[in-house]
């Protein structure tokens, strides 16, 4: 470690309060998360109020340097957690390798990391802070891979805590960013400077998250925001929008806008045409899977107890063959499906009875209707799952994740399905529908209700969520359990309408409920309301059908014409008109789609349900253009009024109508045959092989896809370590360079030597006092030759380097020079033997100045040197003996004032004033010396000294004061001293 960073490091425990912390933050990063960490604490002022801590992936052979690394960018005391370490106030803690780590109590608590399977160390954490802390938290995902901290981070959520994410676009792996955002739970997106801003916010203001539930009645104001959201997701997703809860469409479409930084509905429709993984997150957004194993305890217990422990044993004992029909709505990712299928297994097995089980789970949504059927989960997932049920329907695989059982797994049919608007399935014994009706506007419910109950047998039990209600449909169903939300179909079938079974689409109707909101202009809406008039007053009643016969959309009072027959439900024109309109009108179709020209037929009689007759006449219009995706057809029953004028069509007719039709469909079908028996034979050898084929892939996908997932989290372990060593490789180029700089600064001749004596590197100024050239690198020292009169510098450096003891000697080159060589051995942890460096400092100048220094010394004189300010630099020894003997002190001493000290005497004394005088006109350059004869008597000598004063080149000048008592008469000293030279 630098000494730079360890004053860094120890700084806040001398000036950091140690409290117990109001807020404790919890930052979870993986791969590339040094440089997300770095930037956030980089941007937060040290908060004594909050604890931070660190939770990354990190190698458990590794020895992390995280702390080192974050003490560089933080005041605030960085450390390696430690078990049973109380969290304090102002401090960060990182996890250490090789361990998982949890909070209780306000403590840390740490367990060795298992030897297998893959940990989740941020979730781990995540969940025992939403725990035990609460709404004192702060989750934060840095950059990373994966989906660790998404779990994690909606319990924290429901615990109240903030949740923030980095911005994905601003992460080096924004995997583990996107997960939690997708989760629906974010508080913030943003870069890590400015989470470490909102943080500080947040400390400060001690400010709690407002979540509005999605259900949550729009503002007036986000009324016509919704209408356009709604609009712009008709054209993107084919799913009917406007049936859901207008609150949940716009904040969570809101909450992608945030994502992708867009302002205005109108950007992020641009933003979506140009970015085409924008369309899933954004559907995954709309259609968030919350759910999991077993959720609401209470209500499954109460299903077990009260359906299917019943429904069970009644089926054995009337009619074992007849399988149970369970449909499974909205099955997100498969969790209540699958404890579903566990409760029938469980209950099939403790009456020891066995009968055929058909479960459906549907979803709307693709992605979740795979990973359901994929049927593996992370250990997250099963946490809450009695260990018991887990080890008997569950797998571990290599990975750590869990995968269900194949004889779970196969009592299951996953399904894209849209309950509003796909055929529904019919004879159902059980049909859950928790947590959708919540999300959806009361009309759409109803008729979910509707279909849901049509699709239940007599005595069939639906299952609902908690917070839903049966509303209309309450009179087909009797009360099971009220609290539990079961209820049982009775009286007598559901019939739907027509409506309820074609589920109009989004782009046939306009979207309800937005009250304020204008869906089309004035000028539209009018001429909308008058094409309606029209075909209510002129326009026959009429039919659209696509090319399967089946029925789209009505125009008119179809009401006698078009009517569902008993029994399972179809929109098969030919089955839904009357009987002897059915020949004719399948006559029809054929010949329209064909020959693309209208087919009419002659006025053909109906009866009516009072036993009179009517007569229809039948015309059929293909309808192909460039706006329609499919060609369509036009079924118009013109009025009695309309066909009577013209004669009946009657049987003979018909059947000459028909006969080419009835002949070249007949060719047509036996090819078909003849064509299908073939292709059943060769498909049913191809099928065998490919049956083969596909177990041999799928066991070797799993175990491919287990081995890809075990290296991804080595990747990201290897990752982490290598940002670390970049980390320390950059900080290491630092120091080399400043030693560079060191010594070419210095200047001095360095000779650096590895542990067998063999030259590493040397500095430029070596080059001559060694005779050394560029290419002498790694060559030993004993072949080089050298101008110093050191005969023995190798002996001595091997004697250094063997006794780890330094070695200095004066001594001198070959022009005379003098130098101080010292030998100095080094080591460090991460060198394998000890070095040696040789240094040489030219002490030339230093002799020079000794000998000088031995000249003026005999020189009988006082003798002082003062610089251009007055200041003593050097005296001689007679100066030092008669300052002493006189009682001078420090005021005449190397470093003090001459000066000074003449002004101080000059007051009393006119000899002084007169040496001041003089001493200034020659450090002033006035003149070039000074003279002058003043007394200097003692109490029991007489002594009279000269005082010469000599300006030097380089500024300041050379004072002597000699002694001449012995060499003048009195008298002439004293005629003398009345002036100067």
């Amino acid at each position: 470690m630098s000494e730079r960073t360890s004053i860094d490091a120890e700084k806040p425990q001398r000036d950091q309060p140690h409290t117990t912390p109001g807020l404790i933050v919890a930052l979870g990063a993986s791969a590339g998360g040094l440089d997300a960490l770095d930037r956030f604490f980089s941007a937060i002022s040290p908060m004594p109020d909050a604890a931070f801590v660190v939770i990354q992936h990190l190698a458990p052979e590794h020895k992390t340097m995280m702390d080192t690394l974050l003490a560089r960018h933080t005041e605030m005391q960085v450390r390696v957690a430690s078990n049973g370490e109380k969290l304090v106030g102002g401090k960060v803690y990182v996890i250490p390798p090789g361990a998982v780590m949890t909070i209780k109590s306000g403590e840390l608590c740490l367990v060795p990391r298992p030897a297998t399977g893959i940990t989740l160390p941020i979730d781990t954490f995540f969940e025992s802070l939403a725990t035990h802390v609460g709404p004192r938290a702060v989750g934060i995902i840095l950059s990373g891979t994966g989906s660790d901290g998404a779990l994690g981070s909606r319990k924290l959520a429901a615990a109240g805590a903030w949740i923030m994410a980095q911005d994905p676009d601003t992460a080096r792996f924004d995997g583990m960013p996107r997960n939690v955002i997708m989760a629906g739970v974010i508080d913030h997106i943003l870069p890590p400077e400015d989470i470490a801003k909102e943080v500080m916010s947040i400390g400060q203001s001690g400010a709690q998250p407002q979540r509005a539930p999605d259900n949550t009645p729009l503002p007036a104001d986000e009324v016509e925001l919704g209408a356009k959201i709604v609009r712009l997701l008709h054209g993107i997703i084919p799913i009917a929008f406007e049936n859901y809860k207008p609150g949940t469409i716009v904040r969570r479409v809101l909450r992608r806008m945030n994502a992708t930084s867009c302002e205005t509905v109108e950007d992020y429709a641009k933003y979506l045409s140009s970015h085409a993984g924008e369309v899933k997150k954004l559907r995954h957004e709309l259609l968030i899977p919350v759910t999991s194993f077993f959720r609401d305890s209470d209500a499954f217990e109460a299903l077990n107890e009260k359906v299917i422990k019943r429904l069970v044993s009644r089926r054995a004992a009337e009619d074992a063959d007849t399988p149970l029909r369970v449909w499974v709505t909205a099955c997100a990712t498969g969790e209540e499906a699958y404890s579903l299928a566990i409760l029938l297994h469980e209950a099939m097995q403790a009456a020891g009875q066995r009968c055929p089980l058909k479960m459906f789970a549907t979803d709307v949504e693709p992605d979740y209707v795979a990973a359901a059927s994929a049927g593996r989960y992370d250990p997250g997932k099963l946490s809450e799952l009695d260990q018991d049920l887990r080890e008997r329907w569950f797998e571990r695989m290599e990975d750590g994740s869990w995968r269900v059982l194949p004889k779970l797994r196969n009592s299951i049919v996953f399904s894209r399905h849209d309950v509003l608007n796909d055929a529904p399935f019919t004879q159902m014994d059980l049909i859950t529908c928790r947590n959708l009706l919540i999300y959806m506007r009361p009309e759409a419910q109803n008729r979910i209700l509707r279909r849901l109950s049509y699709s239940l047998k007599d005595g069939g039990v639906l299952f609902l969520g908690s917070s839903e209600s049966l509303d209309e449909t309450a009179d087909n169903f009797a009360t099971l359990d009220a609290r539990n939300k079961l209820f049982r179909l009775q009286g007598d079938p559901v019939r739907l309408t027509a409506m309820d079974l074609l589920g109009r689409t989004a782009r046939d109707r306009p979207a309800p409920g937005y009250r304020t909101a204008k869906w089309h202009s004035k000028a539209s809406a009018g001429a909308n309301a008058a094409k309606k008039a029209l075909v209510d007053a002129y326009a026959p009643p009429s039919v659209l059908v696509d090319m399967n016969r089946n029925v789209l959309h009505t125009f008119g009072n179809t009401e006698h014409l078009v009517r569902l027959p008993m029994g399972t439900a179809t929109l098969d024109v030919l089955q839904l008109v009357p009987p002897a309109l059915s020949p004719v009108l399948s006559t029809l179709l054929h010949s329209a789609s064909r020959e693309k020209s209208v087919q009419r037929s002659a006025p053909i009689g109906i009866a009516q349900d009072g036993g009179a007759e009517e007569f229809v006449k039948l015309s059929v219009t293909p309808l192909d253009n460039e706006d329609l995706h499919d060609p369509l057809l036009l079924v118009v029953f013109e009025p009695p009024a309309a066909a009577h004028r013209e004669e009946p069509l009657d049987s003979g007719a018909l059947a000459q109508m028909s006969t080419w039709q009835a002949a070249e469909l007949e060719r047509e079908l036996e090819m078909t045959r003849t064509n299908l028996q073939e292709t059943i034979q060769d498909f049913g050898t191809v099928n065998e092989e490919l049956q083969a084929t596909n177990e041999e892939l799928m066991a070797s996908n799993e175990e491919l896809q287990s081995t890809n997932e075990e290296l991804q989290s080595v990747n990201e372990e290897l990752h982490t370590v290598n940002v670390e060593y970049q980390a320390r490789i950059a900080e290491l180029n630092e120091l080399n360079a400043d030693l560079e700089g060191l010594t070419r600064a210095a200047r001095i001749p360095l000779v650096f030597l590895d542990g067998e004596l063999n030259i590493t590197r040397f500095t430029p100024q070596s080059l001559d006092l060694f005779n050394l050239r560029e290419g002498d690198v790694g060559r030993p020292l004993s072949d080089i030759t050298q101008r110093l009169d050191f005969t023995d510098l190798l002996e001595r450096t091997e004697e250094a380097h063997q006794n780890q003891q330094s070695y200095q000697r004066t001594v001198n080159d070959d022009t005379g020079g003098s130098w101080l060589v010292t030998i100095q051995p080094y080591s460090s942890r991460s060198l394998e033997h000890t070095r040696i460096v040789i240094s040489c400092v030219d002490v030339s100048s230093v002799r020079d100045a000794q000998r000088l220094q031995s000249i003026i010394d005999a020189t009988p004189g006082n003798l002082a040197v003062i610089d251009q300010e007055g200041r003593l630099t050097a005296v001689n020894r007679a100066w030092t003996f008669f300052r002493n003997e006189n009682g001078g002190g420090r005021a005449c001493g190397v470093g003090s004032n001459y000066l000074a000290e003449c002004q101080r005497c000059a007051e009393d004394d006119i000899s002084s004033r007169r040496a001041l005088h003089g001493l200034e006109e020659v450090l002033s350059g006035r003149r070039q010396s000074f003279s002058m004869l003043y007394p200097c008597h003692s109490p029991t000598v007489e002594r009279w000294f000269v005082l010469n004063a000599a300006a030097l080149p380089e500024g300041g000048a050379v004072v002597a004061h000699v002694d001449l008592t012995h060499w003048i008469d009195p008298l002439r000293a004293e005629e003398l001293a009345g002036g100067d030279e």
